[in-house]
């Protein structure tokens, strides 16, 4: 009998071992960018909320997010970038006309001249996807750089759990295709208004 109580824990221990090692291994923080087939990490991600006060020239709709594998931070309402980023992508988000001031977890489709998105709708406007990226003095001066507003086709879709935000996103068009994933927390910048 002893015996038997004895192979019974050691398969219990390895079942509950296992069981949390898959969960841990389910949960991948980071992510990727994949411009054109070649794969870049995307390590941080930033948030610009939306604004929420009562000035009208504000859209409240509007908020920013944007992935890299640096950091950032806020000067004067402009970004000012770690020297060791190589790629990120600023992300010009909207949400829906019927959720002003928030961060919607949904799809947003792209929205520009190719698209028929319609704009009620969460969607995503002038977003900018650089690699090969060269800064100085915490600013941008170049970069391999493609827009959403030349891309035929695109989404972004936003997840959110404990803390954690999952995005998925893609861009193209006839000459490019872009995919990527991040999961992982987002730092909050704050605009000042």
């Amino acid at each position: 009998m002893k015996n038997l109580i004895s192979i019974f824990t050691v398969l219990l221990s390895t079942l509950l071992l296992s069981s949390c090692s898959d969960n841990d291994d389910s949960l991948k923080l980071g992510g990727k960018l994949v411009v054109n087939g070649v794969e870049h990490p995307l390590t941080k991600g930033f948030i610009v909320p939306n604004y929420t006060g009562d000035n009208p020239d504000y859209d409240k709709r509007r908020f920013y997010f944007v992935l890299t594998n640096g950091d950032i931070a806020l000067n004067d309402n402009s970004y000012v970038y770690s020297d060791n980023i190589t790629q990120l992508i600023d992300f010009n988000m909207y949400c829906s006309i019927e959720n002003p001031g928030s961060v919607e977890y949904t799809t947003y489709s792209l929205f520009n001249t190719f698209t028929d998105t319609d704009f009620n709708d969460a969607f995503i406007d002038h977003s900018g996807i650089n690699t090969n990226v060269e800064l100085q003095n915490g600013e941008f001066v170049s970069g391999d750089s493609l827009s959403s507003d030349d891309m035929t086709s695109g989404q972004a879709t936003i997840s959110h759990n404990n803390g954690i935000y999952t995005i998925n996103f893609y861009f193209s068009n006839e000459e490019n295709t872009v995919t990527g994933t991040y999961t992982g927390t987002l730092t909050e910048l704050n605009i000042q208004y």
